[in-house]
């Protein structure tokens, strides 16, 4: 059979796709086919935690075929369009239920229009299916949204791409959509979400033409790999900067066998790109498994476990992770570290662990930071992996130290330092990236720098500022956005109630001013899940604790109940469903406050102590937003 543009003799095209679990631990790749054997309706699942093994079979999908593409939320996946022999389009839809994959998937109400070779994502609510061909043959730019929540319904068309393209791949935040590549095409089409009634709009192109890629992705960024474009085929990843996308994408670690059609899934930390096709006579399917580390992706990608049959032709795949703003991405999180601070007058560098799920004990010591001396008046973030402790005194001092969270005995290890020296600063981040604002030089500042996770050997990069200059203040947020609040500034200095809004996505703006806090305080300290954020303690050693509503932060933060004592200069961390106090003045204490978010308006529980009574300390955990 022909293909004119793909420059293939094939008996076949194929396709599976992949979602993700409401835990990220595991993804889904269905269909496919092997051209010497069979087109497929089986289901793999991949379990993430232990990748090594081959992928297991699970139930099948209601029609056997290849060429289709796939989304998700933390529910269900959704496997839409491909082609049966011939090879004929299909507009079926079929619905995985993650909790339960062992039966045959369930029909779902068709696409408007018969379709193989499209891409697919999506956020938590809907997915969008866009590009590939039709009976005709015709290359589209159409684009589909189906409704998760009225899935039995015919998927609503909605703006187009930019221009029709074939065999695209297609990945997502909570915001947008990432419409990459085609067949001789480098062209990037963004979807804005909450405007895709209008065409797509093209960003930065991929650093070569090509399509039948593989493509999945984080809050952040996304990774295109593999694909061809006519003869010659790839193992080229490219990475996409969701917040910088304009700019040509960067090219990073390659997979370890070139091949089209591929397809890919991940979750926070990592993507798999699973089967695909090599060009010959016959073409031959594949089913390695590569594995992308997305905080070290400049190097070739690992082979893992393979899948339970060689696969490929894949059009497009897209992780399945639910993506929304109010939809945490990340597992919820198991342990608290707490670093640095003050025993009276002494400074240490001890390092604290509180398991979250026996926090009634005392927390355990750990490796320390890497300053001997010591180091207080840090702040801290990180991701499901690593801590980053940055700034601080004695000096002060632009250090910042990174804790493995898989070897915490050990000392700290020094990454790429601040832009300039800080202390009593505010941080917080997402899976990817730390931003450090605020904080005294000595003098108050308002600027804000950025850690990138995947890359924290380079200095870190200054962002656009606070909207005003201080220190002593708090920071937290969610996948999307980070809210300051509190502190002191201003001159002569003082407390302040303001809380300012860091958009990740345009991080080179300067912040938003939200609604205050309930009253004016500085040495306090923030943590959140991802609807609400809770600022507790702060000056004259309260224990008010505010909270922030994220979809609606222009009003005054509400006063929920207090911590278990009243403390200021404490670190604070936290999962989905909790959030620990530690240490504080006065008196150097060891008190840990547990705030049950479900019940915030009780007070907050004491729990097991810190292993010394300290002030002056910073915390982060294994939970990322």
């Amino acid at each position: 059979m022909a293909i004119g543009v793909f420059g293939l003799q094939v008996a076949y095209k194929l396709k599976r796709l992949e979602v993700m679990s409401t835990t990220n631990t595991h993804g889904w790749f269905g269909g496919g086919i092997n051209p010497s054997i069979a087109i497929y309706s089986i289901v793999d699942r991949i379990d993430f935690s232990n990748d090594t093994g081959t992928a297991n079979i699970r139930g099948p999908l209601s029609l056997a075929r290849t060429r289709l593409s796939a989304t998700g939320n933390s529910n269900y996946g959704w496997f839409v369009g491909g082609a049966t022999a011939g090879p004929t389009p299909v507009s079926t839809v079929d619905r995985i239920d993650f909790s339960n994959d062992s039966p045959t998937a369930s029909v779902r109400g068709p696409l408007s229009l018969a379709r193989s070779r499209g891409a697919a994502t999506g956020n938590s609510n809907y997915g969008w299916f866009g590009g590939g061909s039709i009976p005709t043959p015709a290359i589209v730019s159409t684009v589909e949204r189906i409704d998760f929540s009225n899935d039995s319904a015919t998927a609503s068309p909605r703006g187009p791409l930019s221009l029709a393209r074939n065999a695209p791949t297609a990945t997502a935040n909570s915001n947008y959509a990432w419409f990459g590549g085609g067949i001789t095409v480098t062209t990037v089409d963004r979807i804005d979400f909450s405007n895709d009634a209008s065409t797509a709009s093209p960003r930065g192109p991929l650093s070569l033409a090509r399509g039948a890629i593989g493509a999945t992705g984080n809050s952040n960024y996304g990774w295109f790999g593999g694909g061809y474009t006519g003869t010659p085929i790839f193992t080229t990843v490219d990475r996409i900067d969701f917040a910088n996308d304009s700019s040509a994408v960067s090219v990073r670690g390659p997979l370890s066998l070139a091949r089209f059609y591929p397809e890919a899934t991940g979750n926070s930390n990592y993507g798999w790109f699973g089967g695909g096709t090599i060009p010959g006579v016959p073409v031959t399917a594949v089913s390695t498994v590569d594995r992308i580390d997305f905080s070290n992706d400049s190097v070739t990608a690992s082979t893992r476990g393979p899948l339970s049959a060689s696969k490929g032709y894949a059009t497009s795949a897209t992780s399945g992770q639910a993506k929304g703003p109010a939809i945490k991405l990340q597992k919820a999180g198991n342990y608290g570290w707490f670093g640095g601070g003050k025993i009276g007058v002494s400074v240490v560098s001890t390092v604290d662990r509180i398991d979250f799920s026996n926090d009634l004990a005392t927390a355990v010591a750990r490796g320390s930071l890497s300053t001997p001396a010591g180091r207080f008046t840090s702040s801290a973030t990180g991701n499901s992996n690593y801590g980053w402790f940055g700034g601080g005194l004695p000096g002060p001092v632009s250090t910042v130290d990174r804790i493995d969270f898989s070897n915490d005995s050990s000392i700290a290890s020094v990454r790429g330092p601040l832009n300039a020296v800080r202390y009593s600063s505010a941080s917080t981040g997402n899976s990817n990236y730390g931003w450090f604002g605020g904080g005294f030089a000595p003098t108050a500042l308002a600027t804000v720098n950025r850690i990138d996770f995947s890359n924290d050997s380079r200095t870190a990069s200054p962002r656009g500022s606070l909207f005003a200059a201080r220190g002593n203040l708090a920071a937290t947020g969610n996948s999307n956005y980070g809210w300051f609040g509190g502190g002191r500034g201003g001159s002569p200095i003082a407390d302040v109630a303001t809380v300012y809004r860091i958009d990740f996505s345009n991080d080179s703006a300067t912040a938003s001013v939200r609604g205050p806090l309930s009253s004016a305080r500085g040495y306090l300290s923030a943590t959140a899940n991802s609807n609400y954020g809770w600022f507790g303690g702060g000056s004259g050693f309260v224990a008010t604790v505010d909270r922030i509503d994220f979809s609606n932060d222009s009003a005054t933060a509400s006063v929920r109940g207090p911590l278990s004592a009243g403390k200021a200069l404490q670190g604070s961390t936290g999962n989905s469903n909790y959030g620990w106090f530690g240490g504080g003045n006065p008196a150097s204490n060891s008190i840990v406050s547990r705030i049950n978010f479900s019940n915030d308006s009780a007070t907050a529980s004491t729990r097991g102590p810190l292993s010394a009574g300290r002030y002056y300390l910073t915390a982060t955990s294994n939970t990322t937003r």
